[in-house]
């Protein structure tokens, strides 16, 4: 047992190689991580890309992969050029006899199923074709300021410490990681500082599609299972998606409460917990649903699916009123039609509210710019926006679309030799438009 009170005193005081230097620097390789590196090495900026894992993607190839969840416009998706892109880029790592069951132009959800291994292969594909440098297996590890301007970021692998450098960073490891570090202002969870809660995403096998009952009898029989005992997860129905390949069924339905994805006890417990849920639903499967009698595990996301943590206060901040007016910005650089998704924080149920159909809010430049860190900008769900509305945008369509915007505005102030907060995010717009941002009105 651990003394609550206990401490050391450590300190480390060394020197350390410089090991990279760039003029843009990328820590996290998930959807907004591809795309700020992409479109900054595009946009003829010397950028590196950093990553924890030996493997980039970030929750769609270590959260266990899975559908793409719609952010469209009659029937179009809104996210253009580079979401489409990784879409194309996983097409072609599907089988001859399944490249048909998946929808490139990203228009029909029940054909946009990805598996982590497409994701992770196509995100590195187009990472290397832009000319992004990757560094795998390098954890943010501390972040030198001065004067409100990151001077480099230190980092930890099996070399131990080195250090990389950059006129201008950004932060796309989701959770605000760079940020918090560097000094940043944010805000974390619901009113009550609660997170929406984790998933850990899975796939069953060998599973006879054709005897499955639908959902509705699914989910009374699982609520049956969870009335006597048989099953103990707050979420209050089962979520799972057929794949292309046949037989196997996957499933995004554990939900694991109360716990932080930024404390390193929480998530640990997180991921017992996941799996706990995880063999009794095999079992309840198995027991009580046609076609699982024979059911085995096939794959278990080797990272448990953080929804929310923390969000870094930018140079603007929007809430709930933008997605409840549809509003539009003259600086917008994304568009954001998914309803609000969010599971409930301390237990059972989900509230969801929609859009009037095909129309969608913007969210302005100024929240992707932070507002205590003069180099640095936001590539990820962790943007300035209010608890409520991060549950819209955190999706990975439009995650990657705010990726695209922070690369161009990076490479932007390298051009002209200015920060992030100088730029008029005017200007940003028309750039994106210019590489095909559906940001037209």
């Amino acid at each position: 047992m651990k003394n609550a009170n206990a401490t050391i005193n450590y300190s480390i005081t060394q020197t350390i190689p410089v090991i990279i230097e760039a003029d843009i620097i990328v820590i996290g390789a998930g959807p907004g991580g591809l795309g700020a590196a992409v479109a900054a090495a595009r946009n003829g900026a010397r950028t590196v890309m950093i990553e924890r894992f030996g493997f980039p993607g970030g929750m769609a190839s270590a959260g266990g992969g899975g559908p793409f969840m719609p952010n469209h416009s009659n029937g179009q998706p809104m996210d253009r050029t580079i979401y489409l892109e990784w879409a194309q880029a996983m097409h072609k790592y599907c089988p001859d006899n399944q490249r048909d069951d998946f929808d490139v132009s990203m228009n029909d959800r029940s054909r946009t199923f990805f598996t982590k291994e497409m994701a992770m292969l196509a995100t590195e594909d187009l990472l290397l074709d832009a000319g992004v440098k990757i560094y795998y297996h390098h954890q943010l590890f501390d972040v030198c300021v001065k004067d409100s301007i990151i001077d480099s970021v230190i980092l930890f692998s099996k070399s131990g410490l080195t250090a990389a450098r950059a006129k201008i960073f950004i932060d796309s490891t989701g959770d605000g990681d760079l940020a918090t570090k560097a000094g940043c202002e944010y805000k974390i969870g619901n009113e009550d500082g609660n997170c929406q809660p984790m998933t850990l995403c899975f796939t069953i096998s060998n599973v006879d599609t054709s005897r499955m009952p639908d959902h509705k009898t699914v989910n009374q029989l699982y609520c049956e299972a969870k009335a006597t005992g048989e099953i103990n997860c707050p979420r209050e129905n089962m979520l799972w998606f057929e794949i292309a390949e046949s037989g196997i069924i996957h499933f995004n339905t554990t939900r694991v409460i109360m716990k932080s994805g930024i404390n390193g006890s929480d998530l640990s417990e997180a991921e017992i917990e996941a799996r706990r849920q995880l063999r009794q639903y095999l079992t309840f499967l198995r027991k009580h649903i046609s076609g699982f009698e024979n059911a085995c595990i096939h794959s278990i996301a080797p990272h448990i699916g953080v929804r929310e943590t923390r969000r870094i206060k930018g140079l603007n901040y929007i809430g709930i009123e933008a997605f409840e007016n549809a509003q539009k910005f003259p600086d917008a650089i994304v568009r954001v039609s998914y309803p609000v998704d969010i599971h409930n924080p301390s237990g059972t149920g989900t509230v969801i509210r929609h859009l009037p159909k095909n129309d969608w809010y913007e969210i302005p430049y100024g929240c992707i710019v932070a507002k205590d860190v003069k180099n640095l900008l936001i590539a990820a769900r962790s943007i300035s926006v209010d608890h409520a509305l991060h549950s819209s945008m955190r999706v990975m369509a439009p995650v990657c679309s705010i990726g695209h915007a922070a690369g161009t505005a990076a490479a932007m102030c390298v051009k002209q030799d200015v920060l992030p907060g100088m730029l008029d995010g005017r200007d940003v717009r028309k750039r994106l438009i210019e590489a095909g941002a559906f940001l037209c009105q």
